[in-house]
Protein backbone atom coordinates (compact mmCIF):
# COMPACT_ATOMS: atom_id res chain seq x y z
CA UNK A 1 0.00 0.00 0.00
CA UNK A 2 1.63 3.39 -0.73
CA UNK A 3 3.09 5.36 2.08
CA UNK A 4 2.87 8.90 0.95
CA UNK A 5 -1.07 9.52 -0.08
CA UNK A 6 -1.89 7.96 3.51
CA UNK A 7 0.86 10.04 5.01
CA UNK A 8 -0.86 13.67 3.14
CA UNK A 9 -4.43 12.58 4.34
CA UNK A 10 -2.61 11.89 8.04
CA UNK A 11 -0.97 15.45 7.93
CA UNK A 12 -3.63 16.83 6.12
CA UNK A 13 -6.53 15.62 9.48
CA UNK A 14 -3.37 16.37 11.73
CA UNK A 15 -2.95 20.15 10.80
CA UNK A 16 -6.78 20.76 10.50
CA UNK A 17 -7.21 19.95 13.48
CA UNK A 18 -9.78 22.18 14.93
CA UNK A 19 -11.33 23.16 18.52
CA UNK A 20 -15.16 22.45 19.12
CA UNK A 21 -17.52 23.72 16.89
CA UNK A 22 -20.64 25.54 17.44
CA UNK A 23 -22.95 24.08 14.51
CA UNK A 24 -25.75 26.61 15.46
CA UNK A 25 -23.80 29.99 14.24
CA UNK A 26 -22.32 28.33 11.15
CA UNK A 27 -23.74 29.67 7.83
CA UNK A 28 -23.13 27.35 4.53
CA UNK A 29 -23.03 28.74 0.93
CA UNK A 30 -23.58 26.34 -2.12
CA UNK A 31 -21.65 26.02 -4.85
CA UNK A 32 -22.66 23.21 -7.98
CA UNK A 33 -19.46 21.04 -9.06
CA UNK A 34 -21.04 19.23 -11.54
CA UNK A 35 -24.43 17.00 -12.41
CA UNK A 36 -23.96 13.25 -12.12
CA UNK A 37 -25.57 11.06 -14.74
CA UNK A 38 -25.80 7.51 -12.87
CA UNK A 39 -27.59 6.12 -16.17
CA UNK A 40 -24.19 6.82 -17.64
CA UNK A 41 -21.48 6.09 -15.26
CA UNK A 42 -23.59 3.01 -14.11
CA UNK A 43 -24.83 2.13 -10.93
CA UNK A 44 -25.49 3.96 -7.32
CA UNK A 45 -23.88 6.13 -5.37
CA UNK A 46 -22.23 4.86 -2.90
CA UNK A 47 -19.12 7.44 -1.66
CA UNK A 48 -17.91 11.06 -1.96
CA UNK A 49 -14.60 11.87 -0.59
CA UNK A 50 -11.83 14.83 -0.81
CA UNK A 51 -8.48 14.72 -1.29
CA UNK A 52 -5.97 16.11 1.30
CA UNK A 53 -5.56 19.36 -0.11
CA UNK A 54 -8.89 19.91 -1.21
CA UNK A 55 -8.36 20.00 -4.69
CA UNK A 56 -10.25 16.83 -6.01
CA UNK A 57 -13.30 15.15 -5.14
CA UNK A 58 -14.10 11.37 -5.70
CA UNK A 59 -16.82 9.54 -6.65
CA UNK A 60 -18.10 5.89 -6.58
CA UNK A 61 -20.83 4.17 -8.12
CA UNK A 62 -21.51 0.80 -7.41
CA UNK A 63 -23.44 -1.52 -9.96
CA UNK A 64 -24.85 -4.95 -8.27
CA UNK A 65 -24.65 -6.55 -4.87
CA UNK A 66 -21.83 -8.51 -3.12
CA UNK A 67 -20.63 -10.44 -3.53
CA UNK A 68 -20.66 -9.77 -7.35
CA UNK A 69 -21.14 -5.73 -7.23
CA UNK A 70 -19.12 -3.93 -9.49
CA UNK A 71 -17.16 -0.76 -8.37
CA UNK A 72 -16.37 2.15 -10.78
CA UNK A 73 -14.18 4.95 -9.42
CA UNK A 74 -14.04 8.77 -10.16
CA UNK A 75 -12.40 12.10 -9.93
CA UNK A 76 -13.40 15.54 -10.15
CA UNK A 77 -11.44 19.03 -9.41
CA UNK A 78 -13.33 20.67 -6.76
CA UNK A 79 -13.72 23.87 -8.60
CA UNK A 80 -15.53 21.83 -11.41
CA UNK A 81 -14.26 20.59 -14.70
CA UNK A 82 -15.01 17.09 -16.41
CA UNK A 83 -15.52 13.87 -14.27
CA UNK A 84 -12.38 12.11 -14.97
CA UNK A 85 -12.55 7.74 -14.59
CA UNK A 86 -9.82 6.04 -12.53
CA UNK A 87 -9.08 2.27 -12.60
CA UNK A 88 -8.87 1.79 -8.82
CA UNK A 89 -9.79 4.25 -5.64
CA UNK A 90 -7.17 6.01 -4.93
CA UNK A 91 -5.30 5.52 -1.47
CA UNK A 92 -6.25 9.15 -0.06
CA UNK A 93 -9.99 8.23 -1.19
CA UNK A 94 -9.62 4.97 0.55
CA UNK A 95 -8.83 6.85 4.07
CA UNK A 96 -10.88 9.64 3.73
CA UNK A 97 -13.85 7.37 3.71
CA UNK A 98 -12.20 5.90 6.75
CA UNK A 99 -12.48 9.02 8.39
CA UNK A 100 -15.42 10.17 7.57
CA UNK A 101 -17.41 6.46 8.42
CA UNK A 102 -15.80 6.19 11.46
CA UNK A 103 -17.95 4.66 14.82
CA UNK A 104 -16.38 7.19 16.71
CA UNK A 105 -15.44 11.23 16.32
CA UNK A 106 -11.97 11.56 14.82
CA UNK A 107 -9.87 12.80 18.03
CA UNK A 108 -13.15 12.76 20.12
CA UNK A 109 -12.89 9.17 21.22
CA UNK A 110 -15.58 9.62 24.17
CA UNK A 111 -18.63 10.74 21.15
CA UNK A 112 -19.75 7.25 19.54
CA UNK A 113 -22.33 6.28 17.46
CA UNK A 114 -24.68 4.26 18.83
CA UNK A 115 -25.66 1.12 16.67
CA UNK A 116 -29.21 -0.98 17.26
CA UNK A 117 -30.34 -3.68 15.14
CA UNK A 118 -34.63 -4.11 15.71
CA UNK A 119 -36.91 -6.73 14.04
CA UNK A 120 -40.24 -4.95 13.13
CA UNK A 121 -43.49 -6.49 12.11
CA UNK A 122 -45.62 -4.98 9.63
CA UNK A 123 -49.05 -6.14 8.32
CA UNK A 124 -50.26 -6.28 4.92
CA UNK A 125 -53.54 -5.78 3.53
CA UNK A 126 -55.76 -8.68 1.97
CA UNK A 127 -57.00 -6.17 -0.64
CA UNK A 128 -60.26 -4.40 -1.08
CA UNK A 129 -63.11 -4.59 1.27
CA UNK A 130 -65.86 -3.86 -1.13
CA UNK A 131 -67.81 -6.26 -2.67
CA UNK A 132 -67.70 -7.47 -6.09
CA UNK A 133 -64.10 -5.84 -6.49
CA UNK A 134 -61.64 -8.80 -5.90
CA UNK A 135 -60.56 -10.13 -8.63
CA UNK A 136 -58.33 -13.28 -6.75
CA UNK A 137 -59.39 -16.34 -6.41
CA UNK A 138 -60.41 -18.04 -3.08
CA UNK A 139 -57.22 -20.33 -2.52
CA UNK A 140 -55.25 -16.35 -3.29
CA UNK A 141 -57.59 -14.84 -0.38
CA UNK A 142 -56.84 -17.12 1.72
CA UNK A 143 -53.43 -16.84 1.38
CA UNK A 144 -53.14 -13.06 1.78
CA UNK A 145 -55.43 -13.12 4.96
CA UNK A 146 -52.92 -15.38 6.33
CA UNK A 147 -50.09 -13.58 5.83
CA UNK A 148 -51.91 -10.38 6.83
CA UNK A 149 -52.68 -11.99 10.27
CA UNK A 150 -48.76 -12.79 10.70
CA UNK A 151 -47.57 -10.00 8.99
CA UNK A 152 -44.06 -9.75 7.46
CA UNK A 153 -40.64 -9.20 9.38
CA UNK A 154 -38.02 -6.84 8.63
CA UNK A 155 -34.61 -5.49 10.06
CA UNK A 156 -33.83 -1.61 10.64
CA UNK A 157 -30.51 -0.35 11.21
CA UNK A 158 -30.56 2.64 13.43
CA UNK A 159 -27.40 4.88 13.98
CA UNK A 160 -27.86 7.17 16.80
CA UNK A 161 -25.67 10.16 18.20
CA UNK A 162 -26.37 12.16 21.43
CA UNK A 163 -29.96 10.95 21.39
CA UNK A 164 -30.19 12.01 17.31
CA UNK A 165 -30.77 9.09 14.49
CA UNK A 166 -27.86 9.77 11.93
CA UNK A 167 -28.63 6.95 10.10
CA UNK A 168 -31.70 5.04 9.41
CA UNK A 169 -31.70 2.02 6.97
CA UNK A 170 -34.75 -0.44 7.08
CA UNK A 171 -34.37 -3.67 4.48
CA UNK A 172 -31.72 -3.00 3.42
CA UNK A 173 -27.61 -3.20 4.14
CA UNK A 174 -26.30 -0.88 6.01
CA UNK A 175 -23.39 1.66 5.50
CA UNK A 176 -21.78 3.75 7.28
CA UNK A 177 -21.37 6.80 5.53
CA UNK A 178 -23.53 6.85 3.52
CA UNK A 179 -25.85 9.19 5.79
CA UNK A 180 -23.50 11.10 7.44
CA UNK A 181 -19.66 12.36 7.50
CA UNK A 182 -17.48 13.81 10.37
CA UNK A 183 -16.21 17.20 10.50
CA UNK A 184 -12.38 17.94 11.45
CA UNK A 185 -10.41 16.02 13.66
CA UNK A 186 -11.17 17.42 17.38
CA UNK A 187 -13.98 19.33 16.52
CA UNK A 188 -16.13 17.13 17.68
CA UNK A 189 -19.17 17.78 14.94
CA UNK A 190 -20.95 15.59 12.16
CA UNK A 191 -23.19 15.88 9.44
CA UNK A 192 -25.91 13.73 8.80
CA UNK A 193 -29.22 13.36 6.17
CA UNK A 194 -32.51 11.60 6.75
CA UNK A 195 -34.59 9.71 4.90
CA UNK A 196 -35.92 13.35 3.14
CA UNK A 197 -32.51 13.82 2.06
CA UNK A 198 -32.92 17.01 4.47
CA UNK A 199 -29.19 17.97 5.77
CA UNK A 200 -28.69 18.57 9.72
CA UNK A 201 -25.19 19.79 11.28
CA UNK A 202 -24.59 18.32 15.23
CA UNK A 203 -21.77 18.94 17.64
CA UNK A 204 -20.60 17.47 20.72
CA UNK A 205 -22.78 19.71 22.93
CA UNK A 206 -25.75 19.52 21.44
CA UNK A 207 -26.38 22.78 19.38
CA UNK A 208 -28.02 21.59 15.84
CA UNK A 209 -28.38 23.14 12.72
CA UNK A 210 -30.94 21.90 9.90
CA UNK A 211 -29.92 23.37 6.47
CA UNK A 212 -33.31 24.73 5.56
CA UNK A 213 -32.63 24.84 1.73
CA UNK A 214 -31.16 21.50 1.33
CA UNK A 215 -33.09 18.35 0.44
CA UNK A 216 -32.81 15.08 -1.42
CA UNK A 217 -29.21 15.08 0.05
CA UNK A 218 -27.00 12.12 0.48
CA UNK A 219 -23.10 11.22 1.41
CA UNK A 220 -22.33 14.43 3.64
CA UNK A 221 -18.26 15.02 3.36
CA UNK A 222 -16.32 17.43 5.33
CA UNK A 223 -12.76 18.70 4.25
CA UNK A 224 -10.32 17.92 6.97
CA UNK A 225 -10.24 21.58 7.45
CA UNK A 226 -13.42 21.99 7.83
CA UNK A 227 -13.90 24.83 5.58
CA UNK A 228 -16.34 22.69 3.10
CA UNK A 229 -19.21 20.48 3.35
CA UNK A 230 -19.80 18.17 -0.19
CA UNK A 231 -22.78 16.03 -0.61
CA UNK A 232 -24.86 15.45 -3.87
CA UNK A 233 -28.19 16.34 -4.41
CA UNK A 234 -31.30 13.92 -6.24
CA UNK A 235 -32.24 15.74 -9.28
CA UNK A 236 -34.75 12.48 -11.12
CA UNK A 237 -34.00 9.29 -10.88
CA UNK A 238 -30.77 8.74 -11.90
CA UNK A 239 -29.44 12.51 -12.01
CA UNK A 240 -27.88 13.63 -9.14
CA UNK A 241 -25.93 17.21 -8.39
CA UNK A 242 -22.44 17.08 -6.36
CA UNK A 243 -22.48 20.19 -4.07
CA UNK A 244 -20.14 21.96 -1.70
CA UNK A 245 -20.78 24.38 0.63
CA UNK A 246 -18.22 26.99 2.35
CA UNK A 247 -18.84 27.09 5.42
CA UNK A 248 -18.62 30.39 7.97
CA UNK A 249 -19.15 31.34 10.99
Amino acid sequence: MPLLPILAWALASQAAAAAPIDVSTIRLTPVTVIDLDLGRLKGELRQIGWSPDGSQLYIQTVEGDPPKEKTHHFAVASEGGPLTPLDQQPEWAREYWAFKSDRTAPGVPSLEIDVKQTHETTKIGTGSGRPGTSTISMADANENAAMAAEGQRGTRWTFTLLGETVSDFKDTRPIPGQMFGWGPRDSGTIAYTDSAGRLTLLDQRRHKQTVAAVKDATLPAWTADGTRLAYAVKQGRKRYQLVWCTITS
